[in-house]
């Protein structure tokens, strides 16, 4: 298995250089826990989880369309890299939860992502963003 898996499994929040890749073709949006979009097939996304990019405990997450640029933006950047830590690893759940401030001052703790570990690989990732009691769920 792969070291940096193996560490997210672990709960350590130091872990090795090293990045996972979930790539996504489909996901549900629940707002106040009622699903509220339904299957969206061919909307393809990747998240991409990798040791902290400013050298600090924990990961950094960033969530990408796959399905091209934006407009405005000129990048394929659907969730702009988020600083987190593993909060609870339950068996093969594992919870990250975001901590500290982006340039502007939003907090990054309105943001979590659970990975469930099945077969040594990612098989679907549910992003919560608390502040709006939503949450997608990404399925392969």
């Amino acid at each position: 298995m792969d070291k940096f898996l193996n560490s997210l499994l672990a709960g350590s929040n130091n872990p090795p250089e090293g990045t996972v890749v979930f790539d996504s073709s489909d996901h549900i949006r629940f707002q106040n826990g009622q699903n509220v979009s339904g299957h969206n097939y061919g909307c393809n996304r990747r998240l991409v989880i990798e040791k902290n990019i400013q050298g600090d405990e924990g990961y950094t997450v960033t969530m990408y369309n796959l399905d091209g640029i934006h407009p405005l933006w000129q990048n394929n950047v659907q969730m702009a890299p988020k600083r987190m830590r593993i909060i609870n690893v339950d068996s093969n759940i594992i919870q990250l939860r975001g901590y500290g401030f982006d340039m502007m001052g939003a907090s990054f703790a309105d943001y979590g992502v659970s990975l469930l570990i099945e077969n040594n690989v990612i098989s679907r990732v549910q992003l919560d963003m608390y502040d709006r009691n939503i949450s997608i769920v990404y399925l392969k």
